[in-house]
């Protein structure tokens, strides 16, 4: 029974990546949305939606992929109709201004501008917010909203999708904890950096020693190991996840995407042969440094101001953390109780970590390949 769980638990995380192609391993789909809203209640905006997932919703590449500028003018039309179709806002009309491209990350965005033509009304306006969640329910719209009372930013998601305009009010926390959330998602659909937590909790119930790996007696020493590996990783992250966003360094993704397949497939030779003879939360501090520049891509855009910033950050850090606890707490109890059995050591955990690493090495060919 013992050795169900185990398979079912350990390998459902590389069937769900196996499931996605290669190249949408971690890429999220995310759009940014900010707001201005004058003294005299008129909104105005700017939209950031990412070519390649206005291409899965209404085509704009031919059958090469290229994306020129020439075509996407030609398709300006088609773009404008599916993304203000999918956006609104109480008594106002929205009317589209100029459009642009810019890159978040290395990856190209269409960046839509847009004014309001607004009805006057006392009651409080609302957004409604409806861009791709029909074709992908992850789909998140990242919204910085700036009121003359100040600063408000909200993450959109199929259950969150009508937000008020009234500025800054009491919905603080919440907004603190759909930022929490935003996290958790991240790193449960982001299958690449789940797929290296689950690396590192292959033998998460062990430890190194000259005759290989050594099973721990307690579950709490291995529990403590455990929470010491994750934390290092989300500590390092967030460090190289905060440096990107205050523009210390910049890394594009292009870059960012093969390099984390690379710690993966690091990972997975580390459990197999002791080529890093080092302690295992080292490891996850040291590559989770190259994690955290993958991460920079989701709250970089945002256009908030400093302590706009570090609020989402917390929030985003803080939910990064607890989706790995969650995936930690599923596994640990089982990698504990097989951790004595011959048929784990030798033969399950192995086959697992080639498998991860197989998978890696995948992502890491096509990112390559991308490159060019």
């Amino acid at each position: 029974m013992w050795i169900r769980l185990i398979l079912f638990a350990l390998a459902a995380q590389f069937a769900l990546a196996l499931q996605i192609e290669p190249a949408r391993a971690h890429l999220s789909s995310d759009s940014y949305l900010h707001v201005e809203i004058d003294a005299d209640g008129r909104p105005s905006g700017q939209w950031d939606i990412s070519l390649r997932d206005l291409d899965a919703a209404i085509g704009l590449a031919p059958d090469d992929g290229v994306i020129t500028w020439g075509r996407l003018k030609a398709r300006r039309d088609a773009i404008e109709a599916y993304a203000f179709d999918r956006l609104s806002i109480d008594g106002c009309a929205l009317r589209p201004g100029d459009m642009r491209v810019d890159r978040h990350a290395g990856a190209a965005y269409a960046v839509l501008r847009f004014t309001a033509e607004c009805q006057p009304t006392r009651a409080p306006r609302r957004l409604h917010y409806r861009l791709l969640f029909d074709l992908d329910p992850t789909h998140r719209g990242l919204l910085t909203l700036v009121t003359p009372s100040g600063e408000r930013s909200e993450v959109l998601s199929p259950d969150r999708a009508d937000i008020g305009l009234d500025g800054v009010d009491d919905s603080t926390s919440g907004s603190f904890l759909h930022f929490v959330g935003f996290g958790v998602g991240h790193i449960l659909f982001g299958y690449d950096h789940l797929l290296f937590v689950a690396v590192l909790m292959i033998f998460a119930a062990f430890r190194r020693s000259e005759a290989g790996w050594t099973p721990i007696d307690g579950f709490g020493a291995s529990a403590l190991q455990t929470l010491t590996i994750l934390t290092a990783f989300t500590l390092a992250h967030g460090v190289t996840l905060t440096l990107s966003l205050f523009h210390f360094i910049d890394a594009p993704s292009r870059f960012v995407e093969p390099a984390v397949a690379a710690t993966i497939m690091g990972a997975a030779i580390d459990n197999l042969l002791p080529l890093l003879s080092i302690a295992r939360w080292t490891i996850a501090f040291g590559f989770g440094l190259v994690h955290g520049l993958a991460f920079a891509t989701a709250l970089g855009p945002m256009r908030l101001s400093t302590s706009g910033l570090l609020y989402a950050l917390a929030g985003f850090n803080g939910g990064v953390e607890l989706g790995q606890i969650a995936v930690a707490a599923l596994l640990m109890p089982l990698v504990f109780t097989a951790r004595r059995k011959s048929v784990y050591v030798s033969f399950i955990a192995p086959a697992l970590t080639v498998l991860a690493f197989l998978l890696a090495l995948l992502w890491f060919i096509d990112r390559i390949e991308a490159l060019r």
